[in-house]
């Protein structure tokens, strides 16, 4: 019942009759290969199972003992469409795949009466469609100058196919195994290297589509192989589009996407009826700080997974990432005072057209004069909130404060339930993970080490109060991009349970500023801002603030083996100097689920 349903809702692609049939056959069509079977007997009745939910179910005799089980016949700019949605409604197996028919011999279902002629043998001539399907231009492949003859041995057609295969580029040898893979024969990485994995899945797709099984694509059959990968972009579109205001010309998949939508520093192309694929065009004025920067916002961005490589240089930058909804790739580079580039975000899963598609944008990304207008990103300083060029961005699950504790980059911060975070980093991205931590602070290392701008001094001596004090931290949670400073009292050295190793502030804070560093007028970090107690039936006034002082500082660095510099000068620091040292020694720490 759910497969006819299912059915039901992709009917629209299909075409039922026999007579539609026997027409598309004659017009350049291509079929969805649903299985093959080794056995006439298990593939009629798998024809006669699919039979059940579709009107369109052929077999055709594929050679080698091999029986094939198809939809359709479809045109080709149609085919691709009905594929997917079959592919995801789990009516058909996902190792399915779209073919132009060449290795269909003799029809074995239906029965003769109502036989469909199938597309031409290879060495037939092909009927002249009346109308030519969409195509799309793949990377050169070999001509097909060593295509077999029935006179050859198996021997002699493997030498031959070999040497023509010696002649691939890398790139065309890397095709041909996505190529492979799109159809279910592969699964290794796209290396261009052809090893055991690569020769396995090309002598299974040799038996599967009636050839001799040598391990080696002759040019005839990387032709035919190619030709049926082409197909899945069929219904895409592919055209040239010149972006005159973003100054980028470039081959997009027009069928698929919406109209333009200009928001510096982007150019957004979404698909229709709220499917994830879209391609996005950078486009600004800079240098190297601003493309530094371009690259860490992009950092934020939901449309970027975590999940990837990414690479930063003066020039250029890439970036990937994936989860289990979208794949995202994409790079700008900065040349002649302007940044300019593409990202690609597709649907998780489709890996093999993903590619293809990725290869059509990069490889057609073509420079022109001109930059969409500066960013407001740019212009502020500020960083965004919600939206970035109407893109949305991730927001972590809390933010607070730390101060940087050595050269390897240690943080001190308050505690928190940092079990609950997926991911735990600086405000530049850094993966940190907790090294010790007690009930009320918590010592932060950085996975790779993270060298801070400087370090400051803690004063190891007994406190007196009160006295005047500030609090460094991150007030707004990076939205600013830089840390501030809050002025404020030190009012007693005990809490108001007469804890003495948590010091009572008078002093208006954040919730970001939570973790930041307390500094004593000389600049020595004399305690942690910890955050407000939640509940209770007292309502502490706004201004009453705690701090974590060095009593129990001490034990957590010793616990760690972690070593700080001890505050050497008792010379008073002005504000302004206070600030500036704030700039350098306060952390910015971000949960991530």
């Amino acid at each position: 019942m759910k497969k006819s349903v299912i059915h039901c809702a992709v009917a629209i692609f299909l075409f039922w009759t026999h007579a539609t049939v026997a027409q598309l056959a004659q017009s350049g069509s291509v079929w969805i290969q649903i299985e093959a079977q080794p056995e006439r007997a298990a593939a009629l009745q798998s024809m006669e199972h699919y039979s059940a939910d579709f009107d369109n179910v052929l077999g055709f005799d594929i050679g080698a003992g091999w029986f094939g089980v198809a939809l359709g016949p479809y045109q080709a700019d149609t085919a691709d469409g009905v594929w997917q949605d079959l592919r995801q409604s789990e009516v058909i197996p996902r190792s399915s795949f779209i073919t132009t028919g060449t290795s269909y011999r003799r029809q074995i279902y239906p029965t003769p009466a109502t036989l469909v002629d199938p597309a031409p043998s290879v060495g037939e001539p092909a009927p002249s469609p009346a109308t030519p399907s969409p195509t799309v231009q793949a990377p050169d492949v070999p001509e097909v100058q060593d295509a077999v003859t029935p006179s050859l041995s198996p021997a002699e057609q493997r030498v031959q196919a070999f040497e023509s295969e010696q002649a691939m580029t890398p790139a065309e040898k890397k095709y041909l195994q996505r190529a492979l893979a799109w159809a279910g024969f592969y699964e290794s990485a796209i290396d261009g290297l052809y090893g055991r994995g690569t020769r396995g899945a090309m002598a299974t797709w040799q038996i599967s589509n009636g050839y001799e099984d040598t391990g080696v694509l002759t040019a005839a059959q990387r032709t035919e192989l190619i030709t049926d990968y082409q197909t899945l972009l069929a219904g895409l579109g592919f055209t040239k589009v010149t972006e005159p205001q973003a100054g980028i010309s470039i081959q997009l998949p027009s069928a698929l996407l919406g109209a333009a939508q200009y928001d510096a520093p982007f150019v957004r192309l979404q698909a229709a009826e709220g499917r994830i694929a879209q391609v996005i065009l950078i486009s600004q004025t800079g240098d190297d700080a601003r493309l530094k920067a371009l690259y860490d916002v992009l950092q934020t961005l939901s449309i970027l997974p975590k999940d990837g490589p990414r690479a930063l240089n003066e020039s250029s930058f890439t970036i990937e990432g994936s989860n289990t909804e979208l794949h995202t790739t994409g790079f700008a580079r900065l040349r002649d005072g302007e940044i300019k580039g593409v990202l690609l975000v597709w649907p998780m899963g489709d890996d093999a057209r993903r590619q293809r598609v990725e290869d059509e944008l990069f490889n057609s990304f073509t420079v022109l004069p001109g930059a969409l207008p500066d960013a407001l990103i740019f212009a502020s300083g500020l960083m965004p909130t919600n939206l970035l060029g109407g893109l949305a961005l991730r927001k972590p699950t809390f933010t607070q404060s730390g101060v940087f504790l050595n050269a390897e980059g240690n943080v001190l911060t308050a505690a928190q339930d940092f079990a609950s975070c997926d991911v735990i980093e600086l405000g530049d991205g850094t993966t940190l993970r907790v090294l010790a931590q007690n009930a009320k602070l918590a010592i932060l290392k950085p996975e790779q080490q993270a060298a801070p701008m400087a370090v400051p001094q803690f004063q190891t001596s007994p406190l007196r109060a009160p006295q005047h004090i500030s609090v460094g931290g991150y007030s707004y949670g990076g939205k600013l991009g830089t840390p501030t400073l809050t002025l404020g009292l030190l009012q007693d050295l005990k809490n108001l349970e007469g804890e003495s190793d948590i010091a009572r502030l008078e002093i208006e804070t954040l919730p970001g500023d939570i973790g930041g560093p307390v500094y004593s007028p000389t600049g020595a970090v004399i305690g942690i801002l910890l955050p407000k107690s939640e509940g209770g039936a007292r309502q502490l006034p706004s201004t009453v603030n705690f701090a974590a002082t060095w009593r129990l500082i001490k034990p957590l660095l010793l616990n760690s083996n972690t070593a700080v510099k001890s505050a050497e000068t008792s010379a008073i620091m002005d504000t302004i100097d206070l600030s500036a040292m704030a700039q350098t020694t306060v952390a910015l720490v971000k949960c991530w689920e």
